[in-house]
C-alpha cells in the first residue's frame, strides 16, 4: 500500500498517473501490476521532490532562475550549479525524510538503481532523454542521498535549456509536464543480458529480433563487445542467427559492474539456447498486446539453481518506427559534410530548395541525366537533413570505378556497398556529360568553373556592400520582400558552380590523386596526399586563422588589457558596445579587430541561419582571441612551414614517380590533375566563405520579416520566424508582381494554428539539437550501419589525416565548450566548421561523428599535420574529457590507452 502522504509508492500499486511517478516508473507500474516479472522497486514521488522544493527551497531558486540569460550557456551553467548546490546541501523535512528512510529499511540485502523518472519523459512532444542522472549499484545505506542526488539532476545545464525552450514550467509541478519522481529498484545480478524488438528496426517485418551477451547489458551499451543476434518469426521458428566472439563481460561484483574475461569455452558458444529464445519471444509478444505497439524491450536473466529467471528491466515504444512511409533510403552521411548542424524549417527552405533546383535538377538535365531530374532529394527528420540515397547512387554510377572509393561508398549501407563499387562505369553517357556541360554550360568545365566562380564571388561582395547601406526597417514590406528576393537570385549563381566545383570536380580530382599515390608510391597512410594539398594559397578559412592568430599575438604581448578581459566572468555575454569600449585602450588591436570584422563578421560557429554571425555577436570573436592568446603558436608563421613542406612534397613526389614504368608520361599527368586537385580543395573551402555572406544577408532580412510579424500579433518573438516554412511566411507579405517567386495570394495557416505548429518545431529542433539520429531513415525506420567496430582498446573510424597522436581528450558538444581546450587535447566533437579552426593550432588530434576526406575537418586537419578520424559513430559518448587515448589518422583508429 502506499503511505499516508504518497510521498512512496509500491511498484505494484495500480492506477498511478505518470505527473506522479514519472514516465519510466509508469512503464515499470503497468509491467508489474499486470504480472510481469520486474526487479522489485518503489517510487519517490513527484509529491516528494515538490514537498522538499516548496517546503524549504523554492523563494531561492526562483531568484536564481529570474538571473539566469537564457541566451548564454555560463549563465545557465553558473545558475543551475548554484540551484543543484542548494537542492544537495539542504535539509529533507523530517517526516519526508523518515517515510523513504522506513522504506529503505525493509529493502532486502543487494545492491540497488537509483533512476531520475521525469514526468516528461514519455511525453509524445518531449523528451529528456539522456538529460537527468542515475545511479547504478548503489548500497542501501547511500540510496537517500542518491535520491536527492537524482533531484539535483532536474536542474542538469541541458534539462534547464530544454524546458525553457519547450516551455515547460521548472518550479510549477501542478503541469503535467513538470516533475520528477525516482525510482530504487534492485540491480539483477545478470548472467545474461540484452535486448529485444517485437519489430525489425532495420526493416521494419514484424520479425523478432533478440541481441544478447554474457553479463550485464552494459558490454553492449559500451560496444566493448559485438552481442549475439537472432532473428525469430512470430512462430518460433529461427531466420537468422549471428554468434559473435564475446571475450569480456560486466558482471555486478561487491558492488560494482566489473570488467571480467570470458572463459575461452564460452567466448565463440551461443549466449542463448532454444528454450530461452522462445521464453523471451514469448514475452515481447505479450509486452506487445499489453502496450499496443511494438516494444523495444530489456531484459536480464538470472541462472538460479532451480531454473533461470527472466526480468523485464524497461520496455518502450520502438522509436525508430515513426509511421513515415515514401520507400526511399534517407541516409544522414552525404549532408554531414557539410550540412551536419541541427537545422530550422526556414533554413531548410532558403538552402535546401537551391540544393534541389540548382544542384541536383538543373544539373542533372545539363548533364543529361534523366534519371534524376526531378526526384526528391531532401528530407528534415529529427532536425538533421537526408539525401536521397537512389540520387547519391545514379550520380555515381557515372563516376569510374576507380573514383567509387570507401569515403564516398560510407554514404550508403554496408549491404550496398559492394555492389554500388562494382555497378558497371557508364564511360560513354560520363563523356557525353561533359559533352553537353561545354554546350549547355560553359562554366561547368573544369579548367573554367573555379575562374566563374571568383568571377561571380567578386561581383557579389560588391552587392553585398550595396545591400549593406540600406536600412531595412525602412522598407515597405514590398520592397524588404524584393530585395530578398533579389538577393536569392543573385545567389543562385553560387549554387549552379558548386554543382560542378564540389560535387564533381573536387571529388574526382583528389580522389584520383589519391589512388595514384597509393597505386605508384604505396601512399597507404596519406602523409605524401596530406602534404599535397597542405599550404595551398588563397584558402579564406586558413587567412582568417591568420587574422586571429595575429590578433591573439596582439593581446598577448598587452598584459593589461589581457588582464581585463581575464577577470570578466562571462565575456560572451557582453555586447558590441561593451567590447568597444573594452578595446579601446589599445588602438593597434582596435583597429585590427574592426578590420577582421570586416571582412569575416558574416560568419558564425554554425551555417544554421537561426544564430547570429559575428558582426552581431563580437564577443564571441574576442573569446576565441583570448584563447589562442593562451598559446604562443603563430598561425602565420606555420602557414609557411606548411608551404614550404607542400613545395618539399611536390619535389618528392616528381621525383618518385618518374621512376616507375612510364614515369615521364605519368608525372605529367599526375601533377596537371594535382593542380586541379588543389584548386578545388581551396574552392571547396572559400564557397563556405562566399555562402556565409549570401546567409547573412537572409539572415538579416529574414529577422526583419520576423520584426513585422511580432508588431502585427503574428508571431510572439522575432526569431520564431526560422521555426516557420517559405511559403508560410510570405502569405504575410504580398506583393504586386505575380512573377517573382514566393509570392501567396491566400493564407496557407491560420495565427493561432501556426503558433502551435512553431511550438512543436521549436521542442523538436531543441530536443535533437545536440544529437545526431541514425544514420540511414526508410519507410520512417531508422538504422545505424556504419564501418565503426570496437574491440577492448580500439575505435574504428575514417582515416581523414595521417599521422600517430598520444594525449588527453577534450570532448566538446558546442562551440562554447572549446573555452576549456588546453594545448595539445584531443578534439572529440560532433562535426566542425570553419569557425572551430581557430583552435586547430592548439590541438594534438582530432576525432569526429560525421564526415569524409572531404570533410571541413579533414582538410583543416591535414592542412596544419593533425593527426584525424572521422566517421566515429557516437564518438562523444564513447570517450571521456580527461581520458587517454591514441589518435592513429594513418589507420583510422582511435585506442584507449590503458
Amino acid at each position: 500500500m502506499a503511505s499516508t502522504n504518497n510521498y512512496v509508492v509500491d511498484l505494484q500499486e495500480e492506477d498511478r498517473a505518470i505527473e506522479k511517478i514519472g514516465g519510466k516508473a509508469l512503464n515499470l507500474c503497468k509491467m508489474s501490476s499486470t504480472g510481469f516479472k520486474v526487479p522489485y522497486a518503489f517510487v519517490v514521488s513527484v509529491d516528494a521532490y515538490d514537498y522538499f522544493i516548496k517546503k524549504e527551497l523554492e523563494s531561492e531558486i526562483s531568484q536564481i532562475l529570474n538571473s539566469i540569460d537564457f541566451n548564454s550557456e555560463k549563465s545557465i551553467a553558473r545558475g543551475c550549479s548554484s540551484i543543484k548546490d542548494i537542492i544537495t546541501s539542504g535539509t529533507l523535512p523530517t517526516n519526508l525524510r523518515e517515510e523513504i528512510q522506513q522504506k529503505i529499511e525493509d529493502l532486502p540485502p543487494g545492491y540497488y538503481a537509483v533512476r531520475s523518472s521525469a514526468v516528461a519523459e514519455d511525453l509524445p512532444d518531449a523528451s529528456f532523454a539522456g538529460q537527468l542522472d542515475s545511479f547504478l549499484n548503489t548500497a542501501r545505506e547511500n540510496i537517500l542521498e542518491r535520491v536527492v542526488d537524482c533531484w539535483a539532476s532536474y536542474w542538469n545545464d541541458r534539462a534547464v535549456k530544454y524546458r525553457h525552450d519547450s516551455s515547460i514550467g521548472h518550479l510549477d509541478t501542478e503541469l503535467a509536464a513538470a516533475g520528477i519522481a525516482v525510482v530504487v529498484q534492485r540491480m539483477v545480478n545478470a548472467d545474461i543480458s540484452g535486448v529485444m524488438f517485437t519489430a525489425n528496426p532495420v526493416n521494419g517485418s514484424n520479425d523478432i529480433v533478440i541481441e544478447s551477451t554474457w553479463g550485464l547489458g552494459e558490454a553492449i551499451v559500451s560496444g566493448i563487445v559485438s552481442p549475439d543476434s537472432f532473428v525469430l518469426g512470430r512462430e518460433g521458428n529461427l531466420l537468422e542467427k549471428n554468434i559473435q566472439s564475446k571475450d569480456q563481460g560486466y558482471f555486478l561484483k561487491n558492488g560494482e559492474n566489473r570488467l571480467i574475461p570470458i572463459p575461452e569455452d564460452k567466448q565463440k558458444k551461443s549466449s542463448l539456447n532454444t528454450e530461452i529464445l522462445k521464453k523471451l519471444l514469448a514475452k515481447g509478444v505479450e509486452l506487445e498486446e499489453f502496450f499496443g505497439v511494438p516494444q523495444d524491450i530489456e531484459w536480464a536473466l538470472e541462472c538460479g539453481e532451480k531454473e533461470a529467471q527472466i526480468y523485464i528491466l524497461q520496455s518502450r515504444p520502438v522509436t525508430t518506427l515513426t509511421g513515415e512511409g515514401d520507400d526511399i533510403l534517407w541516409t544522414r552521411a552525404y549532408g554531414d559534410e557539410y550540412w551536419a548542424d541541427a537545422t530550422t524549417p526556414l533554413f531548410y527552405d532558403v538552402m535546401g530548395k537551391m540544393l534541389t533546383d540548382y544542384v541536383n535538377h538543373e544539373g542533372a538535365r545539363i548533364m543529361g541525366y534523366k534519371e534524376i531530374t526531378d526526384t526528391e532529394l531532401l528530407k528534415l527528420h529529427k532536425s538533421r537533413v537526408y539525401f536521397n540515397s537512389w540520387v547519391l547512387e545514379k550520380a555515381f554510377s557515372y563516376y569510374p570505378k576507380f573514383a567509387r572509393s570507401q569515403e564516398l561508398l560510407n554514404y550508403f549501407p554496408l549491404e550496398d556497398q559492394k555492389r554500388i563499387s562494382q555497378y558497371p562505369s557508364i564511360l560513354h553517357k560520363t563523356l557525353l556529360s561533359q559533352i553537353l556541360i561545354a554546350i549547355r554550360d560553359p562554366d561547368g568545365m573544369m579548367h573554367r568553373t573555379d575562374k566563374a566562380y571568383r568571377k561571380w564571388a567578386q561581383g557579389f561582395i560588391n552587392k553585398c556592400s550595396s545591400f549593406d547601406e540600406t536600412n531595412l526597417k525602412k522598407l515597405t514590406d514590398q520592397e524588404l520582400l524584393t530585395l530578398y528576393m533579389d538577393i536569392e537570385q543573385s545567389g543562385i549563381k553560387h549554387y549552379q558552380l558548386i554543382r560542378y566545383g564540389m560535387v564533381s570536380h573536387s571529388i574526382a580530382t583528389n580522389l584520383m590523386v589519391k589512388n595514384w599515390l597509393v597505386k605508384w608510391l604505396d601512399d597507404v597512410d596519406g602523409s605524401l596526399y596530406a602534404g599535397l594539398i597542405s599550404g595551398l594559397d588563397d584558402n579564406k578559412t586558413v587567412e582568417m586563422n591568420i587574422s586571429l592568430s595575429d590578433l591573439a599575438q596582439i593581446l598577448r604581448k598587452d598584459q593589461d588589457l589581457l588582464q581585463k578581459i581575464n577577470v570578466i566572468d562571462d565575456l560572451g555575454s557582453l555586447s558590441n558596445s561593451d567590447v568597444e569600449d573594452l578595446i579601446s585602450s589599445n588602438p593597434s588591436f582596435k583597429k585590427e579587430f574592426h578590420q577582421f570584422i570586416t571582412d569575416y563578421g558574416h560568419r558564425s560557429n554554425t551555417r544554421e541561419i537561426l544564430y547570429p554571425r559575428w558582426r552581431e555577436d563580437q564577443a564571441y570573436v574576442l573569446s576565441v582571441i583570448k584563447l589562442l592568446s593562451s598559446s604562443d603558436l603563430d598561425l602565420r608563421k606555420k602557414e609557411l612551414e606548411s608551404r614550404e613542406h607542400r613545395f618539399k612534397t611536390e619535389k618528392e613526389v616528381l621525383m618518385r614517380i618518374k621512376k616507375v614504368r612510364g614515369g615521364f608520361l605519368k608525372a605529367k599527368l599526375f601533377f596537371t590533375v594535382l593542380k586541379l586537385a588543389q584548386t578545388y580543395l581551396t574552392f571547396r573551402e572559400n564557397q563556405r566563405f562566399y555562402l556565409d555572406h549570401l546567409l547573412f544577408r537572409q539572415r538579416l532580412m529574414l529577422l526583419d520579416f520576423g520584426r513585422r510579424l511580432k508588431e502585427k500579433g503574428v508571431l510572439d518573438a522575432g526569431e520564431d520566424v526560422f521555426f516557420i516554412y517559405e511559403k508560410e511566411l510570405f502569405q504575410f507579405f504580398s506583393i504586386d508582381n505575380p512573377g517573382v517567386q514566393g509570392s501567396v495570394t491566400s493564407q496557407l495557416v491560420d495565427d493561432s494554428q501556426l503558433r502551435d505548429e512553431i511550438l512543436e518545431r521549436k521542442r523538436e529542433f531543441y530536443r535533437y539539437q545536440w544529437s545526431l539520429p541514425p544514420k540511414f531513415l526508410k519507410n520512417g525506420i531508422e538504422f545505424d550501419d556504419t564501418v565503426t567496430e570496437y574491440d577492448a582498446s580500439a575505435v574504428y573510424g575514417a582515416a581523414a589525416s595521417p599521422g600517430i597522436f598520444q594525449g588527453v581528450a577534450r570532448v566538446v558538444e558546442s562551440i562554447e565548450g572549446l573555452s576549456h581546450l588546453e594545448d595539445g587535447e584531443i578534439l572529440i566533437t560532433s562535426n566542425t566548421d570553419p569557425a572551430w579552426t581557430a583552435v586547430f593550432s592548439k590541438i594534438g588530434g582530432l576525432v569526429t561523428e560525421t564526415g569524409g576526406i572531404l570533410s571541413h575537418g579533414a582538410v583543416i586537419s591535414r592542412e596544419y599535420r593533425i593527426p584525424a578520424v572521422t566517421a566515429v559513430k557516437g564518438a562523444t559518448k564513447i570517450f571521456k574529457t580527461g581520458e587517454r587515448l591514441i589518435v592513429d589518422g594513418n589507420d583510422g583508429v582511435v585506442y584507449k590507452k590503458e
